[in-house]
């Protein structure tokens, strides 16, 4: 998943991370994940188990790794591994960072109608003068 986050002590107020989640009914099969990678964290989340990873050099790393295995969500992977090897030097830079997340969480059922920090946000948030 992507998220759009205020932060602010970046240039552009505004930063976009990528989160790698694994869920399952079993913690053993999240916590194998953790204790094998070295990485993430395990949390209870409703009626399942989740494995987080956060750290963005785990995250790039992790998805490239699977990358080549992934078949049903190789678009979701794609851009994330494209907003995770671009760096944001500019507002137009920005802007396109937070249309990916868009576009990576129009691919997720789950984040459809939960993403509060979208793109447009952006656009209100900085002056035409950056």
């Amino acid at each position: 998943m992507a998220l759009l986050e205020r932060h602010p002590t970046k240039r552009f107020g505004f930063r976009v991370r990528v989160w790698v989640k694994a869920t399952q009914l079993r913690q053993r099969d999240v916590a194998w994940l953790r204790d094998e990678r070295g990485f993430g964290r395990v949390t209870a989340s409703r009626e399942c188990w989740e494995w987080l990873v956060k750290d963005q050099l785990a995250a790039e790393w992790l998805l490239s790794a699977i990358a080549p295995y992934a078949r049903i969500k190789a678009q979701q992977v794609d851009l994330a591994l494209q907003i995770l090897k671009h760096r944001i030097e500019s507002i137009e830079d920005l802007q396109e960072q937070a249309e990916r997340a868009d576009a990576l969480a129009a691919l997720n059922v789950r984040s459809r109608g939960r993403r509060q920090n979208t793109a447009a946000m952006i656009q209100g948030f900085v002056s035409r003068n950056d």
